[in-house]
């Protein structure tokens, strides 16, 4: 799935619950559930979480997402750490920073446990 069609997605309900009932089709029994419970939920919220719900049902199923995922959130911390930095808002971009390291220091652990 290409990025710009989970943007639509999540800025379009007619596409939203669309992809909601094709999501479905792919889900286990109690993924499902899940997934009902949490879609009710974002149906109307913001952009944000709708589109931090669609982001997550898609790595669930989708493996090379998945695979991409973690470092498109490196990524972002590291864009927010620059822009703080630019803005001279050093306790916030400390802030990021420890939060980048602690990110690649639980994917490790949980890498570590998949082994």
């Amino acid at each position: 799935m290409n990025f710009n069609k989970l943007y639509l997605i999540a800025n379009n309900d007619k596409k939203f619950a669309s992809w909601c009932k094709e999501k479905r089709k792919k889900l286990n029994v109690m993924a499902v559930e899940h997934f009902n419970i949490a879609a009710q939920d974002v149906r109307y919220a913001n952009y944000f979480a709708r589109a931090s719900f669609i982001c997550y049902w898609e790595i669930q199923v989708n493996g090379s997402l998945a695979k991409l995922a973690p470092a498109i959130t490196q990524a972002t911390l590291i864009s927010m750490m620059h822009k703080l930095l630019a803005l001279d808002r050093n306790e916030e971009a400390e802030v990021v920073s420890l939060m980048m390291t602690n990110f690649l220091r639980l994917l490790q652990r949980l890498d570590d446990e998949e082994e």
